[in-house]
């Protein structure tokens, strides 16, 4: 396994962590063996917390821990908002410790966090819990996780409270580069969540593949080593839930000396151009809705990119198969309301065709 230092903490990270929130939830035994096996491959990082698998996620992480938090970065999280109070934050620090069987977390995180819950954190409370907490030994690092812009997350990470925060980062979706970047010089650890973007890109896609200097075997695969390129990344975090693809995991990241920053200038690049492309068939400004007939056209479009552009066909079709019919491409009657509202003066009506016969 490959270690990454995580920020300025003086922490080794593995490469591949693990992101707890995919464990099977109607086989503890089969969650326990995954933890288990991944430790044993040496992953060190896995990502908690407690609502999520409908409230399972830590009790089916814990017997795969067996309670050996010291020498792994385990992280706790939680949300805030205005009911939050210092006592009722620690309470819950508290309870996913118990929960998970352990007496120390490396990271705790302040959960779905955005730059308007700034003011909650510092003057609700729950920053002088997870200070009381890390001044008692409990927990090491403080982080954060969310989706919010990523001019926003530059500023959160450049107020000094936080050791790591993490975000969506794939193939398909760089948005948050330029915080990366920032958070590489400031020293704060970024872990990478969604690198295959949910699985989407666990489905095959030959021009993605070919994006990778001498290939990659799997579209996964690619996707893992195109986060691992960056350098200001400190892990990519998985939700593995099955033996097979933990294994698939490793074996990729095991194998990945990286790429020089020359190839990671030309991947970026070549996503660029893919994004242009896709930009000119529609950019989901949703003016054309809502369609008199129930027929969801920027769903549609962008399954099209997807399959069209970076070659996700089967992933694509899956999704539009589980499109009611009513919304799908092919319900269209041209009636011609949509065109005249379209600002990039796309020919809707065909291209509709176009994704039926492609997807349908």
């Amino acid at each position: 396994m490959q270690y990454r230092p995580l920020g300025k903490t003086g922490l080794k990270v593995s490469a591949l962590a693990m992101g707890c929130m995919r464990l099977p939830a109607d086989d503890p035994e089969l969650s326990a063996r995954v933890v288990d096996e991944a430790i044993a491959a040496g992953v060190n990082y896995f990502e908690t917390t407690r609502g999520y698998i409908s409230g399972k996620c830590q009790h089916l992480t814990a017997p795969g821990l067996k309670g050996r938090s010291r020498g792994l970065i385990v992280s706790g999280k939680a949300g805030i908002n205005k009911e939050t109070t210092e006592e009722g934050y620690r309470k819950e620090i508290d309870l996913q410790m118990e929960i998970l069987g352990v007496d120390y977390l490396e990271f705790f995180q302040v959960g779905w966090f955005s730059i308007d819950k700034f003011e909650m954190l510092t003057h609700g409370g729950a920053l002088d819990a997870l200070n009381q907490a890390r001044g008692e030994g409990l927990i090491g690092h403080i982080g954060f996780t969310g989706h919010d812009k990523p001019e926003n997350f530059t500023k959160l990470i450049e107020t000094g409270i936080f050791d790591s925060f993490t975000i969506p980062y794939n193939l398909l979706d760089r948005q948050y580069a330029p915080t990366i970047k920032r958070a590489g010089e400031l020293g704060v650890g970024v872990i990478a969540m969604c690198p295959v973007a949910g699985g989407m890109l666990a489905s095959p896609a030959p021009q993605l593949q070919q994006l990778i200097p001498g290939g990659a075997q799997t579209t996964a695969a690619a996707a893992l080593q195109f986060v691992l390129s960056n350098p200001d990344i400190s892990c990519a975090c998985s939700g593995m839930n099955t033996l097979e693809m933990l294994a698939e995991n490793v074996e990729t990241v095991n194998a990945f000396a990286g790429p020089s920053e020359e190839d990671h200038a030309r991947m970026e690049r070549i996503l660029d151009e893919f994004r242009a492309i896709g930009d000119k068939f529609c950019t989901a400004c949703r003016y054309c809705m809502d369609c008199p007939h129930g027929i969801n056209i920027p769903r549609n479009f962008s399954l099209h990119n997807r399959a069209r552009v970076y070659g996700l066909i089967d992933w694509a079709r899956s999704e539009y198969a589980g499109m009611k019919d009513e919304a799908k491409a092919g319900a269209c009657i041209r009636c011609g309301e949509c065109e005249p509202k379209c600002p990039n003066k796309l020919p809707i009506m065909d291209q509709l065709e176009e994704v039926a016969a492609l997807l349908g």
